[in-house]
């Protein structure tokens, strides 16, 4: 929070070392006035402290004023002493590997598409729509793929994405796909001789073709029917201290849960699928934690007192006027109907003070200023997004963009701002 102050302890350190060089050179003063020692001693400690001060205080972020930069440097005050959580300045993200797979749908998921044997595995190869007409962006990309991997985990199936390039990359990145930006989501490759391979372009024919065939292709924008099934999964989930007591060590149980994937309704399943999708690789942590540290929001926030606002706006709302973007999805909210529902989230928790408001469209950026000004509410933006205002990657909106990666960038770096809030408002 801007209230926050520094720590004191660098301020109480000079003091130590001052109080250091007291006791390890007093032999040198042997004759001077003991009185006149300690008060030379003493205005040395008081200027050592005004240099301490000025320079740390030219650092300080607001240029405020350092804590007890006129006072005594040796008093603690608690009031001051409250660091500001520095883990909401880096990503927070479960991580993966075959020795830590993880628990629940999450850990489920990794163990199928990492298999010990990937030449016998079977495979769904889903190839994402390249069309100039096609407009799929990041949140409609991964609605669809998230309901292909449950296809593949029903009829196991490895799930591997298209390796041709996506629209929304560009020369910056290594690799022109999804992997751009995350993880691969399998250690597996499709085998050069598989033991039969059918392509086809009807999304529900795909459920028809003989399961001993080892790859199916299929490209286009939906996905079977058959992949909004409940289905039944093996998951480990973690036991309770009382249950772990009486199983010899053992900290994990197995149980057999129900999943269904609903590509427009948030399920666990959904939630689950893009937690291990949206694994950002090295360099896109990296280029997340540069831009959370960039924005400090340790010192903005306090997540139990925070409301995460992502508005879609522009092209994603029906009767835009938008050139070249793909139709309207949804009747938008008004921004003045967002802080009503903000304003019902205090009226339950008075302590919410505070909103990361996010958006692609930045008229709506602009005015949420005004929810800034009138001191009710603190609002705290993503000051590295580019916003579009668009959500759409037809060659059109492509050609007016000056950078096709740098929107993807500015969307996940948002969702990592929204991940720190307690309460969340969506449409």
């Amino acid at each position: 929070r801007n209230d926050r102050k520094p720590s004191t302890a660098p301020l109480r350190s000079v003091s130590m070392r001052g109080k250091g060089r007291r006791s390890g050179k007093l032999a040198l003063f042997a004759g001077i006035n003991p009185r006149e020692l300690i008060i030379g001693f003493i205005f040395v400690c008081a200027t050592l402290t005004i240099c301490y001060n000025t320079r740390v205080r030219s650092a300080l972020p607001d240029g405020s004023r350092c804590p007890q930069a006129s006072g005594s440097i040796s008093a603690k005050d608690p009031s001051n002493d409250e660091a500001p959580d520095s883990s909401l300045d880096i990503v927070k993200w479960p991580k993966q590997t075959a020795d830590n797979p993880g628990t629940g749908i999450v850990g489920a998921i990794w163990k199928h598409q990492n298999p010990d044997d990937c030449d016998t595995a079977k495979y769904i190869v889903w190839r994402f729509p390249l069309g100039r007409k096609d407009a799929r962006n990041i949140g409609a990309l991964y609605v669809t793929i998230q309901a292909w991997l449950a296809y593949a985990m029903q009829t196991d199936r490895i799930l591997v994405l298209d390796a041709r390039n996506w629209k929304l990359t560009d020369a910056r990145c290594g690799i022109r796909n999804t992997q751009c930006y995350f993880r691969p989501i399998s250690s597996c490759q499709v085998p050069h001789n598989p033991n039969g391979l059918v392509s086809v372009r009807n999304a529900n024919e795909v459920s028809k073709q003989d399961p001993n065939v080892q790859v199916i292709e299929f490209e286009g924008a939906w996905w079977p029917m058959t992949a909004t099934k409940p289905f039944q999964i093996t998951v480990e989930r973690e036991m309770a201290a009382n249950e772990a007591a009486s199983t010899a060590g053992r900290t994990t149980k197995t149980e057999e849960i129900t999943c269904v994937s609903r590509p427009k309704i948030i399920t666990e399943w959904s939630s689950a699928a893009l937690q291990y999708l949206w694994r950002p690789h090295v360099d896109m942590v990296e280029f997340i934690n540069e831009k959370l540290q960039m924005q400090k929001l340790s010192y903005d926030i306090i997540p139990e007192k925070t409301i995460a606002m992502p508005v879609r706006a522009s092209d994603k709302c029906h009767g835009h006027t938008i050139e070249d973007s793909a139709a309207g999805e949804e009747k938008c909210l008004t921004l003045d109907r967002y802080m009503e529902v903000a304003e019902s989230v205090r009226a339950r928790d008075p302590n919410v003070d505070t909103i990361i408001f996010t958006s692609e469209s930045r008229e709506m950026v602009e005015k949420s200023k005004e929810y800034n000004r009138d001191g009710k509410w603190k609002i705290v933006y993503n000051v590295a997004d580019v916003m579009p205002g668009t959500g759409s990657t037809n060659i059109a909106t492509l050609k007016k963009s000056q950078s096709r990666s740098l929107g993807i960038q500015s969307a996940i770096v948002s969702l990592h701002m929204q991940l720190r809030a307690k309460y969340f408002i969506i449409p």
